[in-house]
């Protein structure tokens, strides 16, 4: 039941992203509070502390570039709470691979929204962190 309430946030930020180009911090508290609630109950118990430390302050320098936004870097620590270290490496795999064809359709697509806009990360984001969340509870 938890993993689909993340899935339903996940959808959630997905469609604020799109819509909006922001993803609230209520949003991004309630999907840290799902997936820190799922580690801790889940096969391994434990929660990662460091990952969520690691991405907000890799996150702040790709934010003062404007590279990522400050709700992505904030869902993406949030999914990591709950992400195996030796998943993560895949799951930013994941995340990358979908940012660039998100990326790519919107220049096809849209190349003047696209400048404008921007593009957004988000639902790259969450589609890759719900799925590392998945993982890395079903994995021992």
């Amino acid at each position: 039941m938890l993993l689909i309430t993340l899935a339903l946030v996940s959808l959630f930020a997905i469609n604020s992203d799109i819509r909006d180009r922001k993803i609230s911090n209520i949003t991004v508290a309630f999907a840290g509070l799902l997936t820190a609630i799922i580690a801790l109950t889940g096969p391994r118990e434990q929660i990662q502390l460091l990952l969520p430390i690691i991405i907000i302050a890799i996150g702040m320098a790709l934010m003062m570039l404007n590279i990522l936004g400050a709700g992505d870097t904030k869902l993406l620590a949030a999914y990591s709470l709950g992400i195996k270290p030796e998943l993560f490496p895949g799951v930013l795999l994941v995340i990358t691979l979908l940012g660039a064809t998100i990326a790519i359709a919107m220049m096809i697509i849209n190349r003047r929204q696209a400048r404008e806009r921007g593009v957004p990360y988000g639902p790259a984001i969450a589609i890759g962190g719900c799925l590392g969340v998945i993982l890395s509870n079903l994995s021992q």
